[in-house]
């Protein structure tokens, strides 16, 4: 009688775990027939390829060609079109605003290297061709790391850095993340199961706003919009091998280099961020020149632009101003 129960739960719960395998490898195959369409078909025609040493980057512009221009750096899985209310609040305020999308998100190529350093230089590549320079770097979430980066490799190229809850990596303990996700086809079945799910860019963009109510269907088809793209699951997995820790070597990873920034910096942060917490805006500020300016974003979380456009570019306005 045991020996039948026993036979019995082994078989049930191989049949369970081969459902998971069969679920999970079915989201990869989704992921496949889903991305078929080409840049030319999905991309905002405003918008327009700048060449860089490593591929087009795909940028917006807003304002006048002679205003002081605005570079913004987007975070995780977003993209220019993100920025949409705060391009046209800043270019309705006389700057040049430069919107791009940092590879492999959005409509930019997809050269494979993702590092600090290489989206570092391919921005300056942008700012040299745009004949933009010195400007004003904007960098939000992981956008915070290639704004940094740039600051710090190409002095000559900015005139302030302005950090919008940055995720910089300078308060994670080593994480053996890199070494798990080794494999491509892990990488690929995780990305398939979170960035490129289209059922789960609604219940991620939640997870990382404070105000949930603002996941509007506007932001949703937004994120969602590149990722019909051919390949963005494979792409986007070769970036994450980046993302989960292995950029040891970029000059934004050492937290004694902050001190040495050419730059004025301030920071603007989302009281409310439990993604990149208010504790990391508070030891990022000491890094810094005791007179970067800290401007907290009362009941706001981790993307402040889209919970309350009107406070965040209110605030991103009076910073850019005292800088």
């Amino acid at each position: 009688m045991i020996s039948n129960i026993l036979r019995w739960s082994a078989k049930t719960l191989l049949v369970l775990l081969l459902l998971a395998v069969a679920a999970i490898a079915g989201f990869r195959l989704a992921a496949s027939f889903r991305e078929t369409a080409d840049r030319a078909a999905l991309a905002p025609p405003a918008g327009h390829l700048v060449k860089t040493s490593s591929g087009g980057v795909f940028v917006q512009e807003k304002g006048p060609e002679d205003g002081v221009p605005v570079v913004l750096f987007h975070g995780t899985a977003a993209w220019s079109e993100l920025w949409r209310h705060t391009s046209d609040a800043l270019a309705a305020a006389g700057f040049h605003v430069i919107a791009l999308d940092l590879p492999p998100f959005g409509f930019s190529d997809r050269p494979g290297s993702y590092t600090r350093q290489d989206q570092a230089a391919r921005i300056s590549d942008v700012l040299d061709t745009l004949k933009a320079e010195p400007a004003i770097i904007v960098g939000h979430s992981f956008g915070a790391g290639a704004a940094t980066e740039l600051a710090m490799r190409y002095p000559d190229r900015a005139r302030a850095l302005v950090l919008v809850d940055a995720a910089l990596g300078l308060t994670a303990a080593p994480s053996a993340a890199p070494w798990l996700i080794r494999p491509q086809w892990i990488r690929e079945i995780l990305v398939s199961l979170t960035i490129t799910n289209p059922v789960a860019t609604e219940i991620l963009l939640k997870s990382l706003i404070a105000k949930k109510e603002r996941a509007l269907p506007e932001y949703v088809a937004i994120l969602q919009r590149p990722l019909m793209q051919r390949d963005s699951t494979s792409d986007i997995a070769d970036w994450l091998y980046y993302f989960l820790g292995t950029d040891t070597e970029a000059a934004s990873a050492d937290r004694n280099a902050y001190a040495k920034l050419e730059v004025p910096v301030a920071i603007l942060w989302g009281d409310k961020d439990t993604i990149t917490p208010v504790e990391q805006a508070l030891d990022l500020r000491t890094l810094l020149p005791p007179e970067t300016g800290l401007t907290l974003l009362p009941g706001l979380g981790h993307i402040p632009q889209i919970e309350d456009p009107g406070m965040f570019n209110d605030a991103l306005l009076k910073t850019l101003g005292k800088l």
